[in-house]
């Protein structure tokens, strides 16, 4: 899980994920285990993939309670 995009695709990471959620807050806000769970599962199919240097992009939104 990245919250640098570019860095990230600076050091070559083998697979990667980013989120556009504030520092800290990467799996969401507290108490939300539907979203928690989604992320969750979205880090854990790519990990299963075997392409060289992946970045794939969450399209979450962080949401202000």
């Amino acid at each position: 899980m990245t919250h640098f995009p570019e860095l990230t695709e600076k050091v070559h990471a083998p697979r990667a994920l980013h989120i556009r959620f504030p520092l800290g807050r990467t799996f969401g806000q507290p108490g939300r285990e539907d979203l928690q769970k989604r992320i969750l599962t979205d880090m854990l199919g790519t990990a299963r993939l075997t392409e060289p240097e992946i970045l794939r992009r969450l399209d979450y939104k962080w949401r202000r309670d």
